[in-house]
């Protein structure tokens, strides 16, 4: 089970073209969801942004959510990117809460890094998109035969609470609504 003392989100690209090239309105929505949930239970987030001069930063509406914690990079796994594994490294999470654009690259690539280093990877499926459908299940039926968990927004954010007695469970639940 996911622990907020133990979890830390990282959200890969969800950036202004990639979004529309994916049309990913659906994963932004979630992504929203999780940043949230994230930061009313003050667990890290991390975002990380590819080659923004030609594909735009981070969609607005996610922006605000970490001005401190977002990383260029241009390898497509953010863990070769030797800042980027060092704030993951810094915080001693061992739980990493991974979404973002496209699922067969950039979140593919990232969650096979995260299992060798034996973090425990929890890949949000509907809060994570490529390009085309069939690349999107065919990363997430890859990650999970690697020993990634495949879940969704809901799943990791009712996780998180445990309990309807969660001292944030009304505004967080009114996220979902």
């Amino acid at each position: 089970m996911l622990d907020t003392k133990n979890s830390l989100f990282l959200m890969i690209d969800i950036q202004e073209k990639l979004v529309a090239a994916t049309g990913a309105a659906k994963a932004v929505q979630n992504a929203k969801k999780l940043l949230k949930t994230a930061e009313i239970l003050e667990i890290p987030i991390f975002i990380t942004e590819q080659y923004p001069k030609g594909l735009g930063g981070t969609v607005g509406e996610l922006k605000e959510f970490c001005k401190d914690n977002i990383f260029e990079k241009t390898s497509f796994s953010a863990l070769s990117e030797e800042n980027i594994a060092q704030a993951i490294t810094h915080t001693k999470c061992s739980q990493v809460i991974l979404f973002g654009i496209e699922s067969h690259i950039c979140v593919y690539q990232t969650a096979l890094d995260l299992i060798s280093k034996n973090y425990e990877v929890h890949v949000v499926c509907d809060a994570s998109a490529s390009r085309d459908d069939f690349q999107h299940k065919c990363a997430l039926s890859l990650m999970e035969s690697a020993g990634v968990k495949v879940t969704t927004a809901e799943i990791v954010i009712f996780e998180l609470l445990k309990t309807s007695k969660h001292p944030n469970f009304k505004e967080i639940q009114g996220l979902i609504k």
